[in-house]
């Protein structure tokens, strides 16, 4: 379920350069939108390691590195901020579409996180877990484990053991995702449901490795490997490779159709549950 809110931004230009894709895939790079993007990140979150960052290392146009999940989250509100509403961080179904067709740069030499999975309310980044879901429940999204989150927000709080939390955005979404109850295992990279969900529909055999954990919160990344790693519980870690992609313009049709199949889902659930109500009504006024 997407959550919607209204927001008034000023839009400076500035020029991007991408992959066509529908929309427009680009990196964050070390040009004018990215270091003003670092910079507001950096003034924001000031003296926390976890999140500031040093670009002075990177070449002029350069994609900015050292990407970890609070950096992410971090920067792509910023993003919107400045370049305008219709620009978003890509979410693992728009990667999957991206990798199909050959327009994720360097996607053999790189990694991207791309949200996080709440496997329990117990374990790896346990309170993180449980203010997510708080979350996810007061915006009327059903909890249902493992559950994938992006188009999250860092925002400062001292509560938190990295002195920063992850909040729902105004275009956040999270969704349960089965297959993440499986074992590590390789999957197909032509499984249809990679430009469905962002996820493979089976495991056992194939190409690719899908990792998972079993307790906590997790970082969702997509390696050079190609592999989709939702087991690493540390948060802040990160090295060059790191990338932090966007989607400019008009989401792939596959993004569409998919939203639309998860917000159908939800009225399914929704109205079963109203039906089991409605019976269990009946019987308690024939006693």
């Amino acid at each position: 379920m997407r959550i919607k809110m209204s927001s008034t931004m000023a839009l400076p230009k500035y020029e991007v350069k991408g992959e066509p894709l529908a929309g427009e895939i680009f990196q964050l790079r070390n040009d004018e939108l990215g270091r003003d993007a670092v910079k507001l990140m950096n003034e924001r979150f000031k003296g926390n390691s976890k999140v500031v960052l040093d670009i002075s290392e990177f070449k002029g146009n350069q994609p900015v590195g050292h990407s970890n999940t609070y950096r992410r989250f971090a920067l792509g509100p910023i993003v919107r901020e400045l370049y305008g509403n219709n620009v978003q961080l890509i979410s693992p179904i728009v990667s999957e579409i991206a990798l199909k067709n050959g327009k994720l740069p360097d996607a053999t030499s790189t990694y991207e996180d791309l949200g996080v999975v709440v496997y329990s309310l117990n374990g790896s980044n346990q309170q993180l877990a449980k203010h997510l879901v708080e979350q996810a429940k007061n915006a009327g999204l059903e909890v249902k484990f493992p559950m994938v989150f992006y188009g999250l927000k860092t925002v400062n709080d001292d509560k938190f053991p990295d002195r920063v939390s992850l909040d729902l955005s105004d275009i956040a979404l999270a969704y349960h995702v089965p297959i993440l109850s499986k074992d590590a295992s390789n999957f197909k990279s032509d499984d249809s449901s990679l430009v469905e969900n962002g996820f493979p529909s089976k495991v056992g055999q194939g190409d690719r490795i899908l990792y998972t954990a079993k307790d906590g919160l997790r970082r969702l990344c997509r390696d050079w490997d190609l592999m989709l790693d939702a087991i690493g519980g540390n948060l802040p870690n990160s090295i060059e490779a790191g990338r932090v992609s966007f989607l400019k313009g008009e989401a792939p049709q596959n993004l569409e159709d998919a939203l639309k199949g998860i917000e159908a889902e939800k009225r399914r659930q929704t109205e079963a549950v109203q039906l089991r109500y409605g019976k269990a009504l009946e019987i308690m006024g024939k006693q």
